[in-house]
């Protein structure tokens, strides 16, 4: 393969890609309809996030999911 045809090729290959971009981003959906693939987000929060804790006076890290405690990591290890 000679420069010129190397040449040639990678600028039909770089062409054709923004092309297919364009098209792409041409005919995409905007955006304002929901997609049937995604899952829709539950329409009530959880009252209390998933949280971690430090409580540094009694040198333990506590983790909490939806406001109760589901795990303690004290010096002697997890503890449920």
């Amino acid at each position: 393969m000679t420069s010129t045809t190397s040449s040639r090729l990678t600028f039909f290959v770089f062409t054709a890609g923004c092309i297919a971009l364009a098209l792409l981003f041409h005919y995409a959906p905007a955006g304002d309809s929901p997609s049937k693939y995604a899952r829709t987000a539950p329409a009530t929060l959880a009252a209390q996030p998933t949280r971690i804790d430090i409580d540094n006076e009694a040198h333990a890290i506590r983790f909490y999911i939806d406001g109760n405690q589901v795990a303690v990591l004290d010096a002697s290890g997890f503890k449920p």
